[in-house]
């Protein structure tokens, strides 16, 4: 089976905003290009949001054209992704939530101990969809922010209501998976803000710090969210090497207790947390304007940001 995933990208060609496309082995095709009219389950969407109305059958779509045009279809006007300028590939101003403390082996690193599943709840904040940036894209280091640090998440794109689901059936509510960067300043200003702790919002809500895509993986392709290789590095040094096996809460816990909240919306983004190899755990070595930063997530994809001064 063909691995792809739906990105969104600027048109090259002058028309008006953004074009939702196909990504395969590092090249991208527009949707409307991949497609012919006599396949599509409906007409082709303008953006991600329209795209998750008709979700499963896109997919199935997709995957057929696939077979009959491949990336290397010299048919087909399939373009280098590095020649691609590439948007958050989701929808427009999503609710992006964010897990914290999440991995056992990054608990550990910072000397924590773990919560317990069975008696504890998830851990997660909430930062602007005005955040995001996408592959490749440029992320400023907050002006007066020194300490910019990196995590590698996993993220999970919510593909239709889901309000006070089940831990057995909430991945049922997942559209696709996608990569992440959850950019912090750990700054004195961001961490303390007496009385009521860290400020959040300060420490990661900045515009360009969460690096996204640079597309969205169909869940059905990813079957085992589970057991993923993730990595970082910077500037062709590994940085954060692990799995997310190592995650205390479970996708499905997470997105079951979210859920329970307040209903989660398509389009809406859940940051699954951060293996070991942060910062701290690299003797304080933050990113510098300059910096090039990478994330895969094996079967997922491969995010690269540049840091830039602020």
């Amino acid at each position: 089976m063909t691995t792809f995933g739906f990105a969104t990208v600027l048109d090259e060609d002058g028309g008006d905003g953004p074009v939702l496309s196909v990504m395969a082995d590092d090249r991208v095709l527009p949707l409307h290009d991949l497609v012919s009219e006599e396949e599509r389950p409906a007409p082709v969407p303008d953006t991600f949001d329209a795209l998750l109305d008709r979700w499963d059958a896109w997919v199935d779509t997709v995957l057929r054209a696939l077979r009959t045009s491949p990336p290397d279809d010299a048919g087909r006007p399939w373009r280098a992704a590095s020649e691609v300028t590439f948007l958050p590939p989701t929808a427009h101003r999503p609710t992006v939530y964010c897990a914290g403390a999440n991995y056992r082996d990054h608990v550990a690193e910072m000397g924590a101990v773990p919560p317990d599943p069975a008696t504890a709840r998830p851990f997660h904040f909430l930062v602007p969809g005005a955040a995001l940036s996408g592959h490749r894209g440029e992320s400023p280091r907050p002006p007066g922010m020194r300490r910019l640090d990196w995590e590698a998440e996993l993220t999970a794109v919510i593909g239709r209501r889901a309000d006070s689901v089940s831990v057995e059936e909430a991945l049922d509510y997942v559209a696709g998976y996608t990569v992440a960067n959850d950019l912090s300043c750990r700054d004195d200003e961001a961490l303390s803000a007496p009385p009521f702790g860290i400020n959040w919002l300060l420490q990661k809500g900045w515009r360009g710090l969460k690096p996204l895509g640079p597309a969205v993986v169909p869940a059905s392709l990813v079957p085992t969210p589970h057991d993923l290789p993730i990595r970082l590095s910077v500037n062709g040094e590994v940085r954060q090497n692990s799995n997310t096996n190592q995650m205390i809460f479970s996708l499905a816990e997470q997105i079951s207790a979210l859920s329970k909240l307040a209903p989660l919306h398509p389009g809406d983004l859940l940051l699954s947390g951060t293996p070991a190899g942060t910062a701290a755990a690299h003797q304080g070595r933050y990113l510098e304007p300059g910096d090039e930063v990478v994330v895969e997530v094996v079967g997922v994809g491969r995010l690269e940001t540049r840091v830039t001064g602020g």
